[in-house]
């Protein structure tokens, strides 16, 4: 069974991960802008990237985590939220 336990440490682990490889990515290309090295400015815009994605990465997991509780309206809202995400990204 899919506990509340399980789903917590879930959430938690995509929300460190996004933030650890956004601060590796951030560290690493503010490095190389240092030394003048044209890839420095890439890894800034991809710790960006990974940092404006975290959120949307955890709605993601929340929706994978109520739709196996069989919290389906959660599941619907969270799914809802994730599309307003994306769609905001496109404007």
């Amino acid at each position: 069974m899919f506990s509340e336990k399980t789903f917590a440490k879930l959430i938690q682990r995509t929300l460190l991960a996004g933030v650890f490889l956004s601060l590796f990515l951030l560290l690493a290309g503010f490095g190389l802008s240092l030394t003048g090295s044209p890839a420095g400015g890439a890894l800034l815009r991809a710790g960006l990237l990974a940092l404006l994605l975290t959120p949307a990465a955890r709605v993601t997991m929340l929706v994978y985590g109520y739709w196996r509780c069989g919290e389906y309206y959660f599941a619907l809202a969270s799914f809802v939220v994730l599309g307003l995400l994306g769609v905001s990204i496109l404007i």
